[in-house]
């Protein structure tokens, strides 16, 4: 994404063919235990069309794109119902990348007022924690699009 401009939930860029500008739309999925997502566009000029796709994090001018179109959710789990499993928890985020710092926010974000996210990346980790016994709920996050 070179000079890329957020325009509502499109990413706005001018087309490598002919200078015009071409329209992405963001999409997400889970596939398997990974995130995948693209970035399709389409010249209003000449009508070339490319793919941009990648697994895990996305560049944050994508993730805010997707975000526009989609909403955002919110994860959480039973802070009762969770505590005996909060090594178990702690071990998912940290098994995933963050830094026992950062798995313990987590796990206090989760348990307390949820940890928001796009619709995939909240799924993907809600299977993760379900896997490791924790029982969770995805909900519409309020403000969100």
């Amino acid at each position: 994404m070179g000079e890329a401009e957020l325009i509502g939930h499109e990413l706005i860029e001018p087309c490598a063919e002919c200078g015009a500008a071409t329209a992405g739309v963001v999409t997400e999925t889970v596939n398997g235990d990974r995130l995948a997502w693209a970035v399709s566009t389409r010249c209003s000029g000449c009508g070339s069309a490319t793919e941009l796709d990648g697994w895990g994090e996305m560049p944050a001018i994508v993730r805010t794109a997707l975000a526009a179109r989609v909403g955002l959710v919110r994860l959480r789990a039973d802070p009762d119902a969770s505590r005996p499993l909060r090594v178990r928890l702690l071990g998912v985020f940290r098994k995933h990348g963050a830094t026992i710092g950062e798995a313990a926010s987590a796990f206090a974000a989760l348990t307390g007022s949820g940890i928001l996210g796009t619709p995939a990346e909240m799924r993907l980790l809600a299977e993760r924690l379900s896997a490791a016994g924790a029982t969770v709920s995805v909900v519409p996050h309020a403000s969100s699009r």
